[in-house]
């Protein structure tokens, strides 16, 4: 009887225990997040599109964008809950500078999605494939292609789908890779809406480490705040004031710095001194003698052209058939330029050592930099200016820190903000209806 009593517990006790620690055997893994499934790639970046859609308005309506009302926030908003697509949280971008890129949305109800696929196919020529086992849209000619599951969509433009695709779709929980950590971690523009980073090779060519942007406008321009990082401390500062040169409307190009390069000066070892004094050698130009006669203040102005008188050097023949050299002048344009220079009392045997390199040479009573036109030299103060125009600009008192270059016809600036302790903060300027064109004829 006792055995049969045992038996029976042990028999209840098997049953129990299977019946608890099935669950634990039959759980299915937790799925990744939309942040787990990011892949890496030269740029990625997030983006909150309602916010920005909203932001954007003024500029569209103010230069008349024929689609500006399908751009608008409410009519994207509206689109988006009746396909299933969550705009009002973030999106994640992804592209490199070969123009291939990719985003990630997530969605509230995926069954909408199929609505607006079909719709779609009725104007272009989508079809279904397979990559592996899943079902992608893809636009064949475009190399442009779409997936969706259950809580997410993927659009992808470029030669590297199956790549892109195998991370996103065989991702893991909590698998995220170690640039998107760093990008969400980051506190640099935490709370603007359409963010981009790169740490890409070709920043480390100049000291830096990556470089982050945020992307904004205003009625007229694009506005891209910058925040570029380098590997150890920023060596230079700001300063307050200075002076520079007053810009006119012929101007086409325009620097105007003004930064403490003291800490600079005291290491030798600073990367982007050395990084500098690999394009100096090239010219065999005196870095370090720059830099002890240099103050850290520096103005440039181009724009417009003006006739110079040139000598040259013409063989003739004499009455009996000799050849004798005849000196003779021609007027030349040039362009219109001029440089200042904070300097100390070091100018003068900085100077004197281009001279003797061949750098500065003296054409007359002006000067000439290597090939450049003969330049007019006035001290103003602390400052040394060279001229190649016909008139000295005017300078003045300035606070801003600043440069920007025509080009094709068209402007674009930068403004220097900070200089922080490892980071350049700056604003890039776009206006609206260049950046459309340079679009439009990439």
């Amino acid at each position: 009887m006792a055995k049969k009593v045992f038996f029976i517990f042990l028999l209840a006790l098997s049953l129990g225990a299977f019946l608890v620690l099935k669950p634990l055997f039959s759980k299915k893994p937790e799925a990744p997040t939309i942040l787990d499934r990011l892949p890496d790639e030269e740029f990625i970046g997030r983006l909150n599109l309602i916010d920005f859609a909203r932001e954007s308005e003024k500029i569209t309506e103010k230069n008349q964008v024929g689609v500006k009302d399908f751009l608008a926030h409410d009519f994207l908003l509206s689109q988006s809950k009746n396909y299933g697509i969550d705009l009002r949280k973030y999106s994640y971008v992804f592209g490199n500078s070969k123009g291939e890129f990719g985003l990630i949305v997530e969605l509230t109800d995926s069954s909408k999605i199929i609505a607006g696929i079909n719709r779609l196919k009725i104007v272009y020529p989508i079809k279904d494939t397979l990559i592996g086992t899943k079902k992608v849209y893809v636009l064949k000619k475009e190399k442009l292609y779409f997936f969706y599951d259950k809580s997410y969509a993927f659009v992808y433009k470029g030669n590297q789908i199956s790549a892109k695709f195998k991370r996103i779709v065989d991702a893991k929980l909590n698998d995220q890779t170690p640039t998107w950590k760093d990008f969400l971690k980051d506190n640099t523009f935490k709370k603007d809406f359409f963010v981009v980073s790169t740490q890409s090779k070709k920043l480390t060519e100049f000291g830096l480490k990556k470089a982050v942007l945020s992307i904004h406008c205003d009625s007229t321009h694009f506005l891209i705040k910058t925040a570029l990082n380098r590997k150890g401390l920023l060596n230079v500062s700001l300063k307050e004031k200075g002076f520079g040169f007053k810009t006119a409307d012929e101007s086409s190009s325009f620097l105007n710095l003004h930064v403490d390069i003291t800490k600079f000066r005291d290491n030798p070892d600073d990367e982007f001194l050395q990084i500098i004094n690999k394009f100096a050698k090239r010219i065999s130009f005196p870095t370090t003698e720059f830099l002890n006669a240099w103050e850290g203040d520096i103005s440039f102005i181009e724009g417009g052209v003006t006739a110079i008188s040139e000598t040259f050097i013409e063989t003739q023949m004499d009455e009996e058939f000799n050849p004798i050299e005849v000196r003779k002048y021609k007027s030349v344009s040039v362009p219109k330029y001029a440089i200042m220079l904070s300097m100390n009392d070091k100018k003068e045997s900085f100077f004197q050592l281009l001279n003797t390199k061949g750098i500065l040479t003296q054409d007359g009573s002006k000067s000439r930099f290597l090939f450049s036109p003969p330049l007019a030299r006035k001290e103003y103060q602390n400052y040394t200016v060279f001229n190649s125009g016909d008139v000295f600009p005017e300078i003045q008192e300035t606070k801003t820190h600043s440069i920007f270059h025509t080009w094709n016809g068209k402007r674009y600036q930068f403004d220097l903000l900070g200089l922080e302790e490892e980071s350049l903060l700056g604003e890039f300027k776009i206006h609206f209806t260049d950046l459309v064109n340079y679009l439009k004829y990439r």
